[in-house]
Formats: C-alpha cells, sequence, structure tokens
C-alpha cells in the first residue's frame, strides 16, 4: 500500500508539473527586493523561480538554457517556456528571469506582471554594485568557478546576462568590472522600470512596495492575507553572507580532501618502503 501511494504522489506530481503555468512574472532586475518577493509568492502558494533556486538547486541545465537565452535575448521562446514548464514553477522573479519579461508576457498571455524597483537609481546601483555584482570577484568565489564545473557553468551565464543588461560584452575579470560600466546599467535598469509602465496593461500590472505589507499583493492576486508578517529577505549583509558561507565550506570540503590525499600517500610511502625493507632482509 505504501508503495503504491508513493507511486500515486509521484504521478500526481509529474501531471502537476507537467500542466503548471507562469501565473506570476515579476519584471523587476535584481536588488529590488526580489527575494522579499519569492518568499511572499511562495506564501501566497506559488512555487517561485527566483537565482536561489538556480544556486542552491545546482541547476545546471536551465543555468545553460539561460546562458544562450541571455545571447540570443531571449528570442528562443519553445526554450524559456520549457525551461519554466519542466520545473513546475508557477511564478519567476529576479535575475535572470527578470530580464525576460517582456517575452514571458507573450508565452503565458494570462500571467500578471509584478514590478519591483528601488527609490532611486543610485539607491539599486549602490546595493547592486556592492552585493551580487562583486561576488564573481572574491577570492574564493574565483577558485569555485574555476575547480567546480557547475560554477564554470554559472559564470559563464553571469557573463552572458551582465552583458545582455549593459547591452556590450563584459568580462567579469576586469578590474572595472561593475563601476566602468554604470552608465550603461543604470540606463538599463531605468530603461527597463519605464518600460514595465509603458507596455503592460494597468489590469496586469502591480508596482509593488514591500513597505506597504501583504494588502496589495494578495489583493491584486486575489489570496488571502497570510496571518504572519511580510517577509523582509536578502538584505547587503545576507547576500555576501551566504556567499561566503559556500566560499568557506568549498574550502573546508578542499583542505579535507587534501588532508586525506597527503594521509593515504604518506601510508602508501610507507608500505612500498616496508616491503622494499623487508625483501633486503
Amino acid at each position: 500500500m505504501r508503495r503504491i501511494a508513493s507511486i500515486t504522489i509521484l504521478l500526481l506530481s509529474a501531471f502537476v508539473s507537467a500542466h503548471a503555468a507562469l501565473e506570476v512574472i515579476g519584471s523587476g532586475y535584481g536588488r529590488t527586493g526580489t527575494d522579499t518577493l519569492r518568499e511572499a509568492l511562495n506564501e501566497l502558494g506559488y512555487k517561485t523561480y527566483h537565482m536561489h533556486e538556480i544556486i542552491h538547486g545546482r541547476l545546471l541545465s536551465d543555468v545553460r538554457d539561460w546562458t544562450a537565452l541571455m545571447e540570443n535575448n531571449c528570442d528562443d521562446t519553445e526554450a524559456l517556456k520549457d525551461l519554466f514548464d519542466r520545473g513546475g514553477w508557477t511564478a519567476a522573479v529576479d535575475f535572470p528571469a527578470s530580464i525576460c519579461w517582456e517575452t514571458l508576457m507573450q508565452i503565458y498571455p494570462d500571467a500578471k506582471i509584478i514590478h519591483t524597483q528601488r527609490d532611486s537609481e543610485e539607491k539599486w546601483w549602490d546595493s547592486m554594485s556592492n552585493s551580487i555584482a562583486i561576488l564573481p570577484k572574491r577570492f574564493l568565489s574565483k577558485i569555485m568557478m574555476r575547480l567546480v564545473p557547475f560554477f564554470r557553468s554559472f559564470l559563464e551565464m553571469l557573463t552572458a546576462m551582465w552583458s545582455s543588461v549593459a547591452g556590450e560584452n563584459i568580462t567579469l575579470s576586469d578590474p572595472g568590472w561593475p563601476s566602468a560600466y554604470k552608465s550603461q546599467l543604470v540606463g538599463a535598469y531605468s530603461a527597463n522600470n519605464q518600460r514595465v509602465r509603458q507596455f503592460v496593461p494597468s489590469g496586469r500590472l502591480l508596482i509593488q512596495d514591500h513597505s506597504k505589507g501583504w494588502h496589495l499583493l494578495a489583493e491584486f492576486l486575489r489570496k488571502d492575507i497570510p496571518d504572519k508578517p511580510y517577509p523582509h529577505r536578502n538584505t547587503r549583509a545576507e547576500v555576501i553572507g551566504s556567499a561566503r558561507r559556500r566560499s568557506v565550506m568549498f574550502s573546508v570540503a578542499v583542505l579535507v580532501f587534501l588532508a586525506v590525499t597527503v594521509f593515504i600517500v604518506r601510508k602508501l610511502v610507507g608500505l612500498v618502503k616496508g616491503r622494499k625493507k623487508n625483501k633486503k632482509e
């Protein structure tokens, strides 16, 4: 009976994933409260796609798909639809998905658009340039992106993503990154905010203000207000701290591996020397 129940649950999960479709599309760039929105949407019953899921789920196939999508300006609608449908995602926010919000609007015509932004361009730049933009330049991050296959591909995706935002080819190892590209990135951020207001029908758009809590979001999505405080996630310190923890864990794993390797080598050398000594005797 337990086996039958397990199989039934798996089949139902597969059915739901196969028939799920995006209901909510986030059009706001990263560092505009997108992780707070992710948690809020999850609390309202959505399965929300965010950069968080890519990293923590080690979604290598998604990383490769996003690299190609960033390089072709989100034009591959079939690949974009498959990326979300295969995971059963019902909401998508943050980079890189938010770069493709216009294409996603066409793929999912019934989806609602939720936009997030900072109080000013300078506040967005300050937050972005001192958190997510500089992570690839940190020493331990560089090591991970050289040695770990997933993070090597992830770096390629980030390079394609930021190049798409800036409108020119960018190398994240460039000593001038990101400050040398401030005008391009801030210009893209501002243009995106304007484009959302210009092209999304008012009945389909919510400009979410996290300081207002649940009310506007729940009303817009026709959901009951949860009996818990509105979330506040992914501050700059949390972003840096999370990256540091991953780097430290990776460093510890490397050190343990090296220590075990040295121990085994020394044991083998000792055994070989012992055999040679026995043969001489």
